[in-house]
């Protein structure tokens, strides 16, 4: 090393300043950041028992409650292990518009037998151990991963032998790379909500095809619910990997305002399934977070106080589709209506939104992620990955053929199927939410 020529004291303090307006204009402007530097070479650390996470007040604390905080900062797994087929390469047909559907075209055309490889076949292939480095290397902490009854049990209802090989894997990859995992029960045995995004589509009455609320079936449905989640519970119960218990995805959805039921029955309704799972879960389970969600606002839970929940988080989720470019802000005048509903509430728990979406307009994705970070909520994109034609839902994208369970030969299906993996990463996109994914410090 060349030595170098003493400078005065004054100098060198004056140097030591610059150092650092260069810093804190680089902090401050991450857009002229090198992404080679940066981004390629963040470090990942495994999650270990000390990352176990509780409920502290309004926070999450690693340690079981008593170690650092924690906000959460992710993005969703959403048409992996339950597809939705607007945002995967899977067509809509005349009897094909929601998994069930897919599940029994398949086995009526090739047989049961041939039907659970398929669906296999494409679950192995559309989330890779590459799409875990994708996360990492962004610098989130959190993935939420949708499943469904049918990832657990057969078309009789009985627990498949293999039911907890997914999880098992993502659990275990994620972790490696310091991502937590939220187990979110996306799709109830006969539907919480009659959409897609269930599994089961009621069409033009989604809330007559909510079998899981409704009809003859509710209290079976009911109960395949609640073992499944023991099941769970039992599996995970020491994990510090899994964040949480994500109880019901979206209840009601759609017809949550316009319902033919009374608003006090619904709320009934719902939250005593919602204390049921608690006690079923907590019995097997007493540390990991349970997460209970209203469809849309705050107004659609109780206080915790009045069911003596404790380490629950609650969920929110935020989409205008009205706004869709943000020409009139609307967007982020929309999340902002969100946060001051959960604000006013103010339940005594974290608070996480689990689903939203900016859409097109790129400046409102770089403030509404600002605006998310300050209000101190957690957080996760909906979606990590979607067909290309829809833009921005996905922070990668996908341009692959697209299968009709219907038309297409079994070698058409197994061949489309076996490229579901791919896909590229949306940049702009990308480039613009990277940086609100570094943790805060406290």
């Amino acid at each position: 090393m060349r030595k170098t020529e003493e400078k005065p004291l004054c100098n060198k303090i004056l140097y030591q300043y610059l150092l650092i307006i260069i810093f804190l204009f680089f902090s401050c402007n991450p857009t002229v950041t090198d992404d080679k530097t940066e981004w390629n070479n963040i470090q990942t650390v495994p999650i270990t028992c000390d990352d176990f996470l509780k409920v502290d007040g309004k926070v999450l604390r690693k340690k079981k409650g008593s170690g650092d905080i924690v906000f959460l900062k992710g993005v969703n797994a959403g048409g992996y292990l339950l597809q939705e087929f607007w945002m995967t390469p899977t067509e809509y047909s005349s009897n094909v518009k929601a998994e069930i559907d897919l599940h029994k075209t398949l086995a009526k055309r090739f047989g049961e037998k041939s039907m659970f490889a398929l669906v296999k076949l494409y679950q192995d292939n559309y989330w890779k151990r590459k799409d875990f480095d994708n996360c990492a290397k962004l610098g989130m902490n959190v993935i939420r991963l949708p499943f469904w009854y049918m990832n657990f049990v057969d078309t009789k209802g009985n627990l498949k032998s293999e039911c907890f090989d997914k999880l098992d894997w993502f659990i275990k990859e994620a972790g490696s790379r310091g991502l937590y995992v939220i187990l979110d029960f996306h799709g109830a045995p006969g539907s919480q909500n009659g959409s897609d995004h269930s599994g089961i589509d009621g069409g033009d009455n989604k809330e007559k095809a909510s079998e899981f609320f409704f009809g003859k079936n509710a209290s079976a449905n009911q109960k395949m619910y609640y073992m499944i989640w023991e099941k769970i519970a039992n599996r995970y119960k020491e994990n510090p990997i899994v964040a949480g218990y994500d109880l019901l995805n979206e209840p009601y959805c759609t017809y949550r305002y316009n319902s033919s039921y009374s608003v006090q029955y619904l709320h009934s309704l719902l939250w005593n399934i919602y204390d049921t799972a608690y006690k079923k879960i907590r019995a097997i389970d007493p540390d990991h977070i349970i997460i209970m969600s209203a469809t849309w606002d705050p107004g659609d839970l109780p206080d915790p106080n009045d069911y003596q929940w404790i380490n629950v988080m609650y969920q929110y989720h935020n989409y205008l589709y009205d706004d869709y470019d943000n020409s009139k802000g609307n967007q982020i005048y929309n999340m902002e209506k969100k946060l001051n509903l959960i604000a006013q509430a103010n339940y005594n728990v974290p608070s996480y939104m689990g689903e939203f979406n900016y859409f097109k307009n790129l400046d409102a994705w770089s403030k509404g992620l600002d605006l998310l970070n300050n209000s101190g909520i957690n957080w996760t994109i909906w979606t990590y990955k979607a067909v290309s034609e829809h833009g921005n839902w996905g922070l990668y994208n996908q341009q692959i053929p697209s299968t009709n369970c219907e038309t297409d030969s079994y070698e058409q299906i197994y061949n489309n199927w076996s490229k579901v993996g791919s896909s590229y990463p949306n940049t702009q996109l990308i480039d613009t939410v990277k940086w609100f994914f570094r943790p805060k410090q406290y």
